[in-house]
């Protein structure tokens, strides 16, 4: 990382002492000792503090989450529910490619399917509800095909995909209900030009390159590894082809993926290629903080890329206003700080973790102007969408990388859905 000037990083880094639990009284003596140990730490990086992944994973919270319908009730989602155009009717009358066909009522599963069968299988509509198979997956790769992210893809139906096709219905004019029709599946397939829902990867030396670490759960462990690098060659193929590692290997039955070497050939989903220069075309960023999503328009207002997030809980709330990005920040070194969590005591020691896709706030930082709040990666993307942070805005690290290229300093990012009413428990950022 740069070095930048000096006086400039100062400030920034102390932009970043916190997601949440922000100082009601602040003496002129420790605002000077706050500079003087910002300054002390700035060497050749930037050193984020952020409170985040306090709150363990808990999967039987994320499963009930899962099929919570109560999104569609957030104001957002039911402002729009009006919008309706022909653009379904015209879609249903152009001809499908051969071999292309739906059909209604068929139990899909990927028990003995290989790529080849996965790509030839129908397309069974509507997708809703606790469905999975072929069908499902084709979706969800359209999906991120058309940066309409769904998150970590794994083949199987649920809220984050459910919100994913509303948005994408919204931005096209389609009767927006969260459920894939035969019409919606229809404009969506055309848009992606019908492609293979999977393919053959050949792997690069820079796919299996290391290095590969070891995780440990103690942030002060933690602070003594050279990189919070991935833990695995699957675990970095998982995020590099957007999905989850079980996928991965569902996918890959006689693959033993810690033996994998350059000129190995594996099968993964067809998804977006990872964009790795800038595109500055975000004009503005909404944030539904109940619908848990977030949703990039450009200046004419048109839907550019969308993607799940989780966003603040119960402790420490994410920001109910406008605001704006002050600073993007790749590769971030991260500063534990006990002070920021309310469950940890403020005695216990703080800790600086390098960079790397495992760092509590993943890949990329970008700064809000509301002190103490960013958007950022996350070293979980299986969580993203389903359980709460500290205060700040997470995505997958991949897609955190997209928003990185494509917004600016200065973006406005607002924030919506900050009540919600007649939903459960869990989706009121409850651990």
């Amino acid at each position: 990382m740069r070095i930048r000037d000096f006086a400039v990083v100062v400030a920034i880094a102390l932009a970043f002492a916190a997601c949440s639990k922000e100082q009601t009284v602040e003496t002129t003596h420790q605002a000077k000792e706050q500079a003087r140990s910002a300054a002390r730490r700035v060497t050749d990086a930037l050193d984020i503090t952020v409170p985040v992944g306090a709150q363990p994973d808990q999967p039987q919270v994320r499963e009930r989450e899962r099929f919570d319908q109560q999104w569609r009730q957030l104001q957002t989602f039911h402002a729009q529910q009006a919008q309706q155009q022909a653009a379904a009717a015209a879609a249903a009358a152009q001809a499908l490619p051969s071999g292309f066909r739906f059909v209604t009522g068929q139990k899909q599963s990927f028990k003995g399917l290989d790529a080849n069968a996965i790509n030839a299988a129908p397309v069974d509509v509507p997708i809703t509800g606790d469905v999975r198979g072929p069908s499902v997956l084709r979706a969800q790769v359209y999906l991120d095909q058309l940066h309409f992210s769904v998150g970590s893809i794994d083949g199987r139906w649920g809220r984050n995909s459910a919100i994913t096709v509303w948005w994408y219905q919204r931005a096209r004019n389609l009767p927006t209900t969260g459920d894939v029709d035969e019409n919606t599946f229809r404009v969506l397939a055309q848009e992606a030009h019908y492609a293979p829902v999977v393919r053959r990867q050949v792997l690069t030396a820079e796919d299996v390159q290391g290095p590969f670490v070891t995780i440990p759960s103690s942030v002060y462990d933690q602070q003594n590894l050279s990189c919070m690098c991935y833990q695995s060659i699957r675990e970095k193929l998982s995020e590099e082809f957007h999905s989850t590692e079980d996928f991965l290997e569902l996918l890959n039955p006689d693959v033993k993926f810690s033996e994998l070497k350059a000129g190995d050939a594996i099968v993964v989903p067809n998804v977006r290629p990872a964009m790795t220069t800038d595109q500055k075309d975000f004009a503005k960023v909404v944030i539904s903080l109940a619908g848990n999503s977030f949703s990039a328009f450009d200046a004419a207002g048109k839907l550019l890329f969308h993607a799940p997030t989780t966003v603040g809980s119960q402790y420490d709330p994410s920001p109910n206003e406008t605001v704006k990005v002050v600073s993007i920040v790749p590769d971030p070194y991260f500063h534990y700080d006990p002070t920021l969590f309310a469950e940890v005591p403020d005695t216990d020691p703080d800790a600086h973790l390098k960079p790397g896709p495992n760092s509590p706030v993943g890949i990329v930082w970008i700064a809000l102007s509301k002190p103490h709040y960013g958007i950022h990666g996350n070293e979980d993307p299986d969580s993203i969408g389903y359980t709460s942070s500290h205060g700040c805005i997470r995505l997958t690290n991949w897609d955190a990388l997209e928003v990185e290229h494509r917004i600016s300093v200065g973006t406005p990012v607002e924030f919506v859905d900050t009540r919600s009413k007649g939903m459960p428990a869990v989706a009121k950022k409850q651990s």
